[in-house]
């Protein structure tokens, strides 16, 4: 299912807000890290997170009860196993060159994402980002949340940084929002957006749901589409 770009009311009225983990990355780097080091235990909070039965920032908290890594063994990890999408450093680019707004929202940690933009060389200073952060104690790792209150309007259960809040709040500032996204925690941000980029999970839940949404595989995708409307 798609739907066309509304028509704009210039580039200063418009934002871009993308997930990271699985979005910007092929894989999802949380889990990547919960599955390899938190055993069969964390796929079983994973699970019961699917199902609507735990919230993620709960499930993040559980996690971290029994994976004791350093941050230079657990940013390592991930570089291993994700990779950025092949089409992300050109997207950023562009949007960079005309000056539209790119914002980062993450259930995740911004750790890994300023790590994962050093490493490509993708300046991050015209980026605004929101994401969770691990502090590192040794081994110990504690979580620092965005959003401390745990309440959740949409029942989806709290994740530490509302995305719904999140473009609520871009929402009063701009007057069109694009949104990309894949999984769980973009759920609730959806019916904030004007456009709606999604795969995986995030697809069939806008399918399920019968919200608009164009369907994307990279980056690239996303970056010819926004070139053919504005």
């Amino acid at each position: 299912m798609a739907v066309a770009l509304k028509k704009l009311d210039g580039l200063d009225n418009m934002v871009i807000v993308s997930d990271f983990d699985g979005t910007i990355t092929d894989i999802d780097t949380n889990d990547l890290i919960y599955f390899d080091f938190g055993g069969e235990e964390s796929r079983k909070v994973e699970k019961l997170i699917i199902q609507g039965k735990m919230g993620v920032k709960e499930g993040a908290l559980n996690h971290f009860q029994r994976i004791h890594l350093t941050e230079e063994r657990f940013i390592n990890h991930i570089f291993q196993h994700a990779r950025i999408d092949e089409g992300f450093k050109e997207f950023c680019r562009v949007v960079k060159e005309k000056g539209i707004p790119f914002v980062v929202v993450s259930g995740g940690y911004i750790n890994t994402i300023k790590a994962f933009f050093k490493k490509e060389g993708i300046d991050d200073s015209n980026i605004e980002i929101y994401a969770n952060r691990l502090n590192f104690t040794g081994c110990r790792i504690e979580i620092d949340f965005i959003d401390e209150d745990d309440e959740c309007e949409t029942g989806l259960g709290p994740c530490g940084n509302c995305k719904l809040k999140r473009l609520r709040e871009l929402g009063r500032k701009y007057r069109n929002i694009i949104f990309i996204g894949d999984g769980v925690t973009d759920r609730c941000a959806v019916g904030e957006a004007d456009v709606v980029f999604a795969k995986g999970a995030l697809k069939e839940y806008c399918t399920l749901q019968g919200i608009p949404y164009i369907e994307f595989s990279s980056f690239h995708d996303i970056l010819d589409y926004l070139l053919q409307k504005l």
